[in-house]
This record gives C-alpha cells, sequence and structure tokens, in this order.
C-alpha cells in the first residue's frame, strides 16, 4: 500500500515536470519565432519596398473625398476611380446625382463653380460623421487631380493624425498662414477635420459662405481653428504637390506664370518639383492611363534605386515643435 502510494506521488510530479519542460520548449520556440518576426521586421523597410507600400496602406489610412459632377462620371470620375482612387483605403466622390458604377455621396446643391465650397462642406461633415475614427487622414482633390498615393502615404507617416495639421501646395493668401490648393489636393489630418467640423463649419461667425473659391475658404477656416498648415516640400526645398499639370512646370516653370505670384515658397523655376513628387492637377483624360503606365508599369533595365528605410515617426514633443516652425513661416514670395 505504502510502495503503490510512493509510486503515484512519483508519477504525479513526473508528470508535472514532464508539463513544465514541454511548456518551457513551446515558450522558447515561441519566443525564437518572435524574436525571428522582429528581427525580420527591422529588415523589412530596406528589404522590398513593394511589402512596404502594402504595409503603409494598412498603416497610414486614407479616405479620399473627390469633387465630380454627373457629366464627368463616365470619364474623369471613371479614371479616378480605376487608377489612383482604387489605392484609397476608402474613395467617395461628391456628386448632385448618384452613379452605379462608383460609390457617389449625393449631395443636392447644383453644380457651379460657386458651389465648390458648400460641397466640400457637406462632404466633410459626411466623413465627420460616419469615418472619423476609421481613418488617419482624410484626402480632398478634384476628378482631374492625379494622386501618388505611396508617396502621399510614406509623406504622412512620420507624423501623427491627432495632431492639428493639413498639407498640400500652399498658398499666399490675405490672412497669414495661406491656404492648399484645392486642385492640388489637400490632406486633413483626423483633428483637424475634428476641428473643421465641430468649432467651424457650426460657427455662423467663424467660416461664412462668403462667396470666396472653396479652397480659400477652407484654409481659412482651418486657420481660424487652431490647425497648422505644414511644410510638404522635401529637404531641398522641392514641391511635392502640384497644382498643375506636370508639362507646365518641366523643364522650367513659365516666366510670367500665373504659378509664380500664388506659390507661398517661391519655387526654383528650372528645378521646382520633388522626386517624391505626390499630386498633379489639370490632369487630361489620357493622361491618367499615361501616369499609370510610366509609373507602375514601365522599368528601366540596368537602372538601380536603392532602397528606402521608412522615416522615423515623430513623438509628441518632436510634433509640437514642427507645428510651431511651421506656423511661424512667412512667405518669401514677394510676386
Amino acid at each position: 500500500m505504502v510502495r503503490n502510494i510512493i509510486f503515484l506521488f512519483l508519477g504525479i510530479m513526473l508528470g508535472i515536470r514532464l508539463t513544465d519542460f514541454i511548456g518551457y520548449l513551446k515558450l522558447w520556440r515561441n519566443n525564437d519565432l518572435r524574436a525571428s518576426e522582429k528581427a525580420a521586421l527591422l529588415k523589412y523597410p530596406v528589404a522590398s519596398e513593394e511589402h512596404l507600400a502594402t504595409w503603409l496602406r494598412r498603416e497610414v489610412r486614407i479616405l479620399c473625398l473627390v469633387l465630380t459632377m454627373p457629366s464627368s462620371h463616365a470619364t474623369k470620375a471613371a479614371l479616378v476611380n480605376r487608377t489612383w482612387g482604387a489605392r484609397c483605403n476608402r474613395l467617395i466622390f461628391m456628386s448632385s446625382q448618384t452613379d452605379p458604377n462608383l460609390n457617389i455621396l449625393q449631395i443636392n446643391i447644383s453644380e457651379s463653380r460657386k458651389n465648390l465650397y458648400a460641397k466640400v462642406r457637406t462632404g466633410m461633415a459626411y466623413v465627420h460623421e460616419h469615418y472619423l475614427n476609421e481613418y488617419d487622414w482624410f484626402l480632398k482633390a478634384d476628378d482631374d487631380t492625379y494622386i501618388v498615393m505611396e508617396n502621399l502615404r510614406l509623406f504622412l507617416y512620420p507624423y501623427d493624425p491627432e495632431s492639428s495639421v493639413y498639407f498640400g501646395c500652399r498658398f499666399k493668401a490675405y490672412f497669414s498662414q495661406g491656404y492648399m490648393s484645392g486642385g492640388g489636393g489637400y490632406v486633413l489630418s483626423r483633428d483637424a477635420l475634428r476641428r473643421l467640423n465641430l468649432f467651424a463649419l457650426n460657427s455662423t461667425t467663424i467660416c461664412k459662405l462668403n462667396g470666396e473659391p472653396e479652397d480659400v475658404q477652407i484654409g481659412h477656416c482651418l486657420q481660424d481653428v487652431g490647425v497648422v498648415a505644414g511644410d510638404t516640400r522635401d529637404f531641398q526645398g522641392h514641391h511635392r504637390f502640384l497644382p498643375v499639370n506636370p508639362f507646365t512646370v518641366f523643364p522650367t516653370i513659365l516666366t510670367n506664370s500665373w504659378l509664380e505670384g500664388y506659390f507661398f515658397h517661391k519655387p526654383n523655376r528650372s528645378d521646382c518639383c520633388a522626386a517624391s513628387a505626390i499630386s498633379f492637377h489639370y490632369v487630361k483624360d489620357f493622361e491618367f492611363e499615361l501616369f499609370e503606365f510610366f509609373l507602375y508599369y514601365l522599368r528601366v533595365f540596368g537602372l538601380h534605386r536603392t532602397p528606402r528605410a521608412l522615416p522615423s515617426r515623430l513623438g509628441f514633443r518632436q510634433m509640437n515643435e514642427r507645428l510651431q516652425h511651421w506656423s511661424q513661416q512667412v512667405t518669401d514670395n514677394k510676386n
């Protein structure tokens, strides 16, 4: 009897030890896998830009709002829908009529240039109500705008979407920080969209319907509620957001072009544009497919490009320092 009890006790102890040992092996294996995954992630940004762009699509979520009209549904809007718009995390067109082939927010406002601001206000209010917490950044563009979404995500990655900032091609205005060109596209952080809707669009004094162009009024509204106009130029001062067709600025910006008097930051006429350009405007219908071919299909044999790593995310203090710097910028364009 005593022997049976001793063997039973030893069996239980041995079973516990074996269970602990097997658990240790599993823990060691899982830790080893996590270490391998972490090492792979550290190499990931350098290893493949294609994989990195796929990862950024999940990490930097962008909702795109595109102005269009019924007469452009089958042409410009359709081209946006099947080219760069397909790379948005969500694409919504703003128009006065629905279309079974497009995701349209129907806005019951007559189609005219003077009503663009009212359309954009309605669109901004709609995405604020329905999608504020599902996306990080909110892009407004026209149906003749072309956006390189991968470059936009790479540019936005370091910045906190809960900071009060928006980006685009910065133009001069009668108010201090200027505004972002509507045609070149502008992108609001989540907090910028929140402030625009809670404090500006709901106010009868801050954000009036005063007949000014859409982009000017949105820019004025955003300044009045503390949203900073960010600087989108690269480290050499080249512009990333372009409010014109690229053929307008290559090889040089024409002398006496209307552009020269609008830019907040004066460009170099013969070297204006960044290799990491994000947007173009006044894009003709056939040019959508042209851009797709040269950007996403054509490969030049023997042309080596060093893979780029992700820029570092800015911490809270760094982000505030950047916002303060941008808010204190003054135009260097005296034209």
